[in-house]
């Protein structure tokens, strides 16, 4: 009796043993783990990116925490592809089984029918990473000292890059509303023509143009530190009083590869003169301390140079 119990023990062993699950190639786990679980997922991988007909889908499969797309078969509405990229010709929601070996997952996806394109923006604005803020006014200030009366009685002693030749000294001037003290958008460029005694030049006139400043304000903060700026004008513009108008655009770039504001302005300007003393802050926050309503004049004659000294 005590034999056919210890053979029966010893059976029960022997049978409990065969049980034991082998991986690695039919080497027993060391220690009392458990083999890890085997988890087979699928997804669309760049659904950032692809999100209308024609846009290229594409799907990702993992055993694991392993890629395994390239030996994952995709069918996509019970049909299959080609490798794991799909270009949809309809729009709503599309089926995707993904096999491997005896591992299966599936998952669904959306395509979109494309709006259609938002219009180019217009008008007078300031373009920024894609988002468009509208200016109201261009103030042309010139850096002279005046009489009552508009003429110009004197101005600075400046010099183009030569070193040579004389200059005017322009700040153009484009923000949001009418009282630049409290604009949360501007658009400063500071230039420098050569100085013609017979006439006044405006900066669309001018046959050089020399960039010396600028700053950008937007939404009441800086967005950037900017490394270089451009100016071109279309047309000669109009100086006759209330109708003068002029058409100009502006580029300011930083020193990141998104940094880039662009200027677009085609309409009237008004103009002012006084001697500007920029006070420690420079660009806007020295632009913005200028007294428009005081300083603006609507016809300024070059009457009598003098030259003061800075």
């Amino acid at each position: 009796m005590k034999i056919n119990k210890l053979l029966f023990f010893l059976l029960a062993l022997v049978s409990l043993n065969s049980c034991v699950e082998y991986v690695n190639n039919g080497t027993a786990p060391d220690g009392p783990e458990t083999p890890e679980e085997q988890k087979y997922t699928a997804e669309h991988s760049n659904a950032d990116e692809a999100k209308y007909i024609g846009d290229k889908f594409e799907f990702t499969a993992m055993l694991n925490s392993v890629d395994v797309t390239s030996t994952t078969k995709f069918k996509v509405n019970g049909t299959e592809i080609k490798g794991n990229i799909y270009t949809p010709h309809k729009t709503g929601s599309h089926s995707v089984i993904a096999t491997m070996d005896n591992f299966t997952a599936n998952f669904k996806f959306t395509v979109l029918e494309k709006d259609e394109e938002e219009p180019e923006p217009t008008g007078n604005r300031i373009d920024f990473k894609g988002n468009s803020t509208p200016l109201t006014t261009t103030y042309f200030f010139l850096n002279a000292q005046t009489d009552n009366k508009g003429n110009i009685t004197g101005l600075p002693d400046l010099q183009m890059a030569d070193g040579v030749t004389d200059a005017l000294n322009w700040q153009l001037i484009n923000f949001d509303g009418t009282d630049l003290s409290k604009a949360k958008n501007v658009y400063f460029i500071e230039i420098l023509v050569p100085l013609d005694e017979t006439k006044l030049t405006y900066p669309f006139e001018a046959t050089q143009i020399e960039i010396i400043d600028g700053d950008v304000l937007l939404n009441g903060a800086a967005p950037f530190s900017i490394t270089n700026m451009t100016l071109n004008f279309a047309g000669t513009g109009n100086t006759t009083g209330t109708n003068a108008n002029t058409n100009y655009t502006s580029t300011a770039t930083g020193a990141n590869s998104g940094d880039l504001a662009e200027l677009f302005w085609n309409g009237n300007y008004t103009v002012g003169a006084d001697l500007w003393k920029p006070s420690k802050a420079k660009g806007v926050n020295s632009i913005k301390k200028i007294d428009i309503s005081k300083d603006q004049i609507k016809n300024l004659k070059l009457n009598q140079v003098l030259k003061l000294k800075k």
